[in-house]
């Protein structure tokens, strides 16, 4: 279970944040003005990028240019209260059809393609079950070796600066109730991966993401702590999020987590702003 601390820092951002032109609950401004009355330094918002496939979670391709304008536009609207970043989140299924140009991309996997369908992996526990028996004979690690590897080469391909949430697999299994995250085929699995997207990309951020902290109840933030403390040991670097859909979420258990990134072997994490992202020791 995640340690409870008060005030460990004032230095507040926050680069994984959704709004209503993708699956969030509030406007870009009010995201904006939440993080003003929270002292932040800056937001940078991600939504999520358009689909090659129908869903009802990410950005069509009207709301992506009308996302684009706002944020752009409010960035200079709060110049002088707070910082304000325009990135994406990228899926491995994504579809722009013109160019933009983001502040920073996030990369992460949501789903996984089966024979005959497209599964969701954390929409719910029982899509993500159904995923497993029909097209892994019910193996959950033959499931996480192929979203693990899914997840590593788009990572590795794609021009990423921050990666998504890393074991979003885990969001349902709170005390192990899908399948056992101490297993050794599974922790052999997710090590691969990360030190394959490290060897590729030393200098990748990899996000501390409490959003199934706020959603799910979950004790820990993603990744799990055996992953946190190889992404500590290949020196590459974490920022803190919490995959914020509405205002009540945009700085849930900060403080709890960055003390979980300093107990799995951190000095410092990582906050962006107008000259790229930059150290905070903890």
């Amino acid at each position: 279970m995640i340690e409870k601390v008060d005030n460990m820092t004032n230095f507040k951002s926050n680069c994984h944040t959704h709004t209503v032109y993708c699956d969030g609950k509030n406007t870009a401004r009010e995201m904006i003005d939440c993080a003003v009355k929270k002292g932040f330094s800056a937001i940078g918002f991600s939504g999520h990028a358009p689909m090659n496939f129908s869903n009802t979670w990410a950005m069509t391709q009207e709301n992506l240019d009308k996302y684009f304008f706002e944020i752009n536009s409010l960035k200079k609207e709060y110049a002088d209260k707070i910082d304000v970043f325009c990135g994406i989140e990228l899926d491995a299924d994504y579809e722009i059809n013109k160019e933009y140009s983001f502040d920073y991309i996030l990369s992460s996997v949501h789903q996984i393609h089966g024979k005959k369908r497209i599964y969701s992996i954390d929409y719910t526990a029982e899509e993500l079950t159904e995923c497993v028996n029909a097209e892994y004979d019910g193996d959950w690690y033959k499931m996480a070796e192929e979203y693990f590897k899914n997840l590593a080469a788009f990572v590795v391909d794609n021009k990423t600066d921050v990666v998504g949430h890393f074991d979003l697999i885990t969001k349902f299994n709170r005390s192990g109730c899908l399948f056992d995250e101490n297993n050794p085929e599974y922790q052999k699995s997710a090590l691969r991966w990360v030190d394959y997207i490290i060897d590729n990309k030393p200098y990748i951020i990899f996000e501390v993401n409490t959003g199934a902290m706020f959603r799910c109840g979950n004790e820990t933030p993603y990744p799990a702590s055996f992953i946190l403390k190889r992404i500590c040991e290949r020196g590459a670097r974490v920022t803190v999020t919490s995959d914020a859909h509405c205002t009540e979420a945009l700085d849930y258990m900060f403080d709890e987590a960055k003390l979980y990134c300093k107990n799995c072997g951190f000095k410092s994490i990582w906050h962006l702003t107008k000259s790229g992202f930059i150290e905070e020791k903890i």
